[in-house]
């Protein structure tokens, strides 16, 4: 149980980090928090520095510079301490194939020095949360890959860490499977876990994350929630819209929302400054034109889209080394 001053603060502190490889700079100065309860999509294309980054939040990796704190820890100067606060859930398990799964969820108990009693209570608690109770006594080994990927998170959840680090969780998952451990790990953030989370899914992150930050060439480039990053990355934002009977061009290029319009096949097709002000507009040239609307679609950049512009216009690193 943490105190309420450790409540307030955020469950994860990076600033300023910086780490090196030689001549090659992996981390120039990068800074977030995470508060407990809500999900980080640290993004980035291969060799920008998040791997690097998890190693140095988990102790693996020394820093160069900077500060990293859990819950108040300086990960560097109480490291055994810092590894009961967090559990780490690599792209790759290290969970033993030719164990069961209860006794695995069992094992990893006993390297956090859990009481019998309670890792027996957590590795059956979890394994029913992750719908694996069918499955207690199979191998692991013998699992399918997203029951292999339910167990290594889960296994990562054993010891009740308050900040969780998820590397590519749905990598090779079906999209029912998928879709199941995103909910998942939407479960763990709401009972208040902190989660730094990396993806090359941006679905995944537009999803999930509360907040994103763009990690490219060892820099956070752009830092926001999902809809605030692409709004500030731009790009058309489109609705296109039948109405009943005819309405003059005129009448929609005089909305203020309104950037262009084309007429195709009897529906209008108008990118607009912002769609929320454009329908509100639309509903009041419906009134004066004595129309009604009869179909109607919008769409709006994704997080694909934000992303793609960010690296066209940085330069999309050809190292992946710093990772």
């Amino acid at each position: 149980m943490h105190n309420a001053g450790a409540e307030e603060r955020p469950a994860v502190r990076v600033n300023g980090l910086q780490k090196k490889y030689g001549s090659l700079v992996a981390l120039d100065g990068v800074s977030f928090e995470i508060p407990r309860g809500r999900i980080l999509a640290y993004l980035g294309p291969n060799g920008a520095g998040k791997t690097t980054t998890i190693r140095i939040l988990s102790g693996l990796l020394e820093r160069d510079g900077g500060e990293v704190w859990i819950l108040g820890r300086d990960v560097a100067r109480d490291p055994v301490l810092v590894k009961a606060l967090i559990g780490v859930v690599t792209e790759n398990s290290n969970l033993y194939p030719e164990l069961g799964c209860r006794r695995n969820l069992e094992y990893v108990g006993e390297l956090y020095g859990l009481p019998r009693a309670l890792r027996k209570r957590r590795a059956r608690e979890l394994l029913e949360e992750f719908a694996l109770g069918e499955k207690a006594e199979a191998p692991f080994g013998s699992l399918s890959h997203g029951m292999k990927r339910r167990l290594t998170i889960a296994a990562g959840l054993v010891h009740r860490p308050p900040v969780l680090f998820l590397d590519e969780p749905t990598t090779g998952l079906d999209v029912p499977g998928a879709r199941a451990l995103r909910s998942s790990i939407r479960r763990i953030a709401e009972d208040g876990t902190a989660i730094l989370l990396t993806t090359h899914n941006l679905f995944e992150a537009d999803e999930l994350a509360h907040d994103i930050a763009v990690l490219v060439k060892g820099r956070i480039v752009c830092h926001g929630s999902p809809g605030e990053v692409k709004r500030r990355v731009g790009g058309p934002r489109t609705l296109i819209v039948r109405f009943s009977s005819e309405v003059p061009r005129a009448a929609l290029e005089n909305c203020p929302a309104v950037r262009a319009v084309n007429l195709d096949s009897g529906a209008w097709r108008i990118e607009v400054s912002d769609i929320h002000d454009a329908l509100g507009q639309m509903l009041g040239l419906c009134r004066s034109e004595n129309v009604r609307i009869e179909d109607l679609s919008a769409s709006e950049p994704t997080l694909e889209d934000a992303f793609v512009a960010l690296l066209d216009g940085i330069g999309s690193p050809a190292r992946e080394n710093a990772q």
